[in-house]
Formats: C-alpha cells, sequence, structure tokens
C-alpha cells in the first residue's frame, strides 16, 4: 500500500481562567485536546489527531491537506496515511 505524510500544525494556547492549556489543530475541525501542562495538552493532541485521521480513514472521507500553515504554530506533527486515488 502506498503511503503519504501529511504535516498538521497544532497550536497550544494557555487558558489562564481554566489554568490549563487546549491544544487545537486550525485545519481539522474538532480535533483538539485538554490538559492542565503543556506537554500533557501536546501528548494528548497527538492522540487525538491519530484517532480523527483513522476514524477519517476508516468511514471512508476524505482526509484534509493544511495548504496554509497556522499563526503562532508550536509543533507539526507528521501523520502517514493511505493513499487513496
Amino acid at each position: 500500500m502506498e503511503r503519504q505524510t501529511l504535516t498538521y500544525s497544532l497550536v497550544v494556547d494557555f487558558h489562564r481562567d481554566e489554568e490549563g492549556y487546549l491544544a487545537h489543530f486550525p485545519a481539522l475541525a474538532g480535533c483538539h485536546a485538554w490538559s492542565e501542562t503543556y506537554e500533557g495538552a501536546v501528548a494528548r493532541a497527538e492522540e487525538a489527531l491519530l484517532g480523527y485521521i483513522e476514524a477519517l480513514a476508516k468511514s471512508g472521507k476524505k482526509i484534509p491537506i493544511e495548504r496554509h500553515p497556522a499563526h503562532g504554530v508550536s509543533l507539526g506533527l507528521m501523520v502517514e496515511v493511505p493513499v487513496t486515488a
């Protein structure tokens, strides 16, 4: 099976009122994670990203491609997904 590698920007914002970090992928609506620590938010976001992509692939939905990296990006993750025709 041929595979492609996609990169998704991750933005991590500190929320003072809730004393924690929200990590989200701007190119993937609804794909986000929360933690009391920055490191926890990044780790949970990686898990959320993998689950999100896997769910799209299993349901036959198109996997979004990030065309323009977000401003204030903290991290980019590489994800391997099957190439669809």
